[in-house]
C-alpha cells in the first residue's frame, strides 16, 4: 500500500503499524508537509496521473454471512462438509503434495550424482563394484555376463579300450573305448586326439575327433557329458601299416 504527498507528490510505503501510529497523518521526509495518508491511497506503487479511490460509500469487508446457512451447518455438520467447496480445498492440497513429492524426488537425483561423481574422484567407481552389478543386472539396466561353462578334462577317465582292425574295410582300424565324466558336474565333450605309436613308442600317425564325429546321430552335443554316466565310443581311422603296434588317447 502506498500514499503520495500531495505537496512534492512523493510516493511513500505504508504498513498497518505506520498508519496506526500517526493515526493516518504523516510528514513527508521530502518536503516536509504533514498530510493524512488516507486522502491518497494506493494499492499498487502509484504512477504520474493515477489518482487516489475517491472518499465515497462504506466498504464492505470480508464475505457475506448467511445465517440460515450456518445455523443449518451447526445442526447437520457431515452434510455441510459434504455440500462445502471440496473441489476447491482439494486442488491446493493435492498441488501442494506434488510439490513436496517433485523435492524430494529432485533431491535424491542430486544426492545419487554427488556420491557417484566422488567414488570416481576417489578411483572407486561404485559401478564396478560387484553390489551395484549385481543390482543394475536385477533391475535390467546391464548385461548379465556370460556363464563360465566347466572343463576339466582331467576329470574324464578312459574305462576301457580296445584296438582293431575293421571288420569290413582292410585300410582302416576300428577303436572302441569308453569314457566316464567323475567330475560332479556336468561338461562339454571333449576332442578326442589318437596317436598310434611304432614299437619304440614314435609317432606314426594322428588323427582327431569332434564329439559330432563320434556322438550317435540325434544326440545333442550341447547338453554335455552328465557325471557319472559311461559314453561308449566307436571310432574309424585309417590303418598305417604294420608300423602301428599301440596307440595313445588323449582329451582336449
Amino acid at each position: 500500500m502506498y500514499t503520495r504527498c500531495p505537496g512534492c507528490h512523493a510516493a511513500h510505503a505504508l504498513n498497518a503499524s505506520l498508519l496506526a501510529q500517526g493515526g493516518g497523518t504523516y510528514r513527508c521526509g521530502k518536503c516536509q508537509k504533514v498530510s493524512n495518508a488516507l486522502d491518497a491511497l494506493f494499492d499498487e506503487y502509484p504512477a504520474a496521473g493515477d489518482r487516489p479511490t475517491a472518499a465515497g460509500d462504506l466498504p464492505v469487508l470480508g464475505a457475506p454471512i448467511d445465517l440460515d446457512q450456518a445455523r443449518e451447518a451447526r445442526l447437520n455438520p457431515e452434510e455441510a462438509a459434504l455440500t462445502g467447496d471440496a473441489e476447491s480445498t482439494t486442488r491446493p492440497r493435492a498441488r501442494s503434495v506434488l510439490v513436496r513429492v517433485s523435492w524430494v524426488i529432485l533431491a535424491i537425483a542430486i544426492a545419487v550424482v554427488v556420491i557417484f561423481k566422488w567414488a570416481e574422484f576417489q578411483q572407486q567407481p561404485l559401478l564396478d563394484t560387484p553390489a551395484v552389478k549385481s543390482l543394475m543386472i536385477r533391475l535390467g539396466l546391464r548385461e548379465p555376463p556370460p556363464a563360465t561353462v566347466f572343463r576339466d578334462v582331467d576329470q574324464i577317465f578312459l574305462v576301457s579300450r580296445e584296438l582293431k582292425s575293421h571288420p569290413s574295410q582292410d585300410d582302416m582300424l576300428r577303436l572302441t573305448a569308453t569314457l566316464v565324466n567323475r567330475a560332479g558336474t556336468a561338461q562339454p565333450y571333449p576332442d578326442l586326439e589318437i596317436i598310434l605309436l611304432d614299437a619304440r613308442g614314435g609317432e606314426v600317425s594322428r588323427s582327431r575327433f569332434a564329439p559330432s564325429d563320434y556322438l550317435a546321430e540325434g544326440s545333442s552335443k550341447n547338453s554335455g557329458m552328465t557325471p557319472q554316466a559311461y559314453l561308449p565310443l566307436i571310432l574309424d581311422l585309417p590303418d598305417p601299416g604294420r608300423e602301428a603296434v599301440g596307440f595313445e588317447l588323449n582329451f582336449e
